[in-house]
């Protein structure tokens, strides 16, 4: 009889066993999961902020190039190679060379 229920009983143990370390590394790799999603987020929010300020320095070099260009006493080709600089500025911004 003891040898019977030994019988049963190890095939159970060894169920419940690989159940329970399934279930653990599961839960493990959705922790780990979770995490990486809660750092890759921080780091999402930290490159759009960095963005936001490059846009607004890209914006303030404009405006920047723009008015000296525009400036009576500024001679013809300072006010050129401002013009083409914004170009260069708005292809920049526009994603055509940040692709690359």
């Amino acid at each position: 009889m003891a040898d019977m229920v030994f019988r049963l009983g190890l095939p159970v143990i060894v169920l419940l066993v690989g159940t329970v370390w399934f279930a653990w590394s599961s839960y493990r790799r959705a922790a780990i999961a979770e995490q990486t999603v809660t750092e890759l987020n921080a780091e999402t929010k930290a490159l759009m902020g960095e963005v936001r300020r490059l846009e607004k320095a890209v914006a303030a070099a404009e405006q920047g190039l723009r008015t000296l260009s525009s400036h009576p006493s500024v001679p013809r080709d300072v006010a050129l190679t401002a013009d083409l600089t914004i170009a260069d500025l708005r292809r920049l911004t526009e994603g055509k060379e940040l692709d690359h």
